[in-house]
């Protein structure tokens, strides 16, 4: 059974809100939306075209995104890296 275009985005609207809604807790919405907001200004005028259903689906798709990585990163995901990235805060 193939679903019309429009089934499509609606399904991938509604995915993209159930994960925003599961991964992007309060303690880290307010870094990930300034990380969305960020990246969407940095996007160039082409985005003030997109109608603003899509505008907030990308921007909630950022969103979950960024706050995966953080909840990645404070669980320890990447401890092994950090001395690499900031070496400054392991003085030898």
């Amino acid at each position: 059974m193939n679903s019309s275009p429009q089934e499509a985005i609606e399904n991938a609207a509604r995915a993209i809100w159930d994960m925003h809604v599961t991964n992007v807790p309060g303690e880290h919405a307010d870094a990930a939306q300034h990380a969305a907001a960020n990246l969407l200004s940095g996007a160039g005028h082409q985005l003030l075209y997109v109608p603003a259903d899509l505008q907030q689906l990308i921007t909630q798709a950022i969103e979950v995104g960024y706050a995966t990585a953080l909840h990645d990163f404070r669980d320890g995901g990447f401890d092994g890296e950090i001395p690499e990235w900031r070496p400054s805060l392991f003085p030898e």
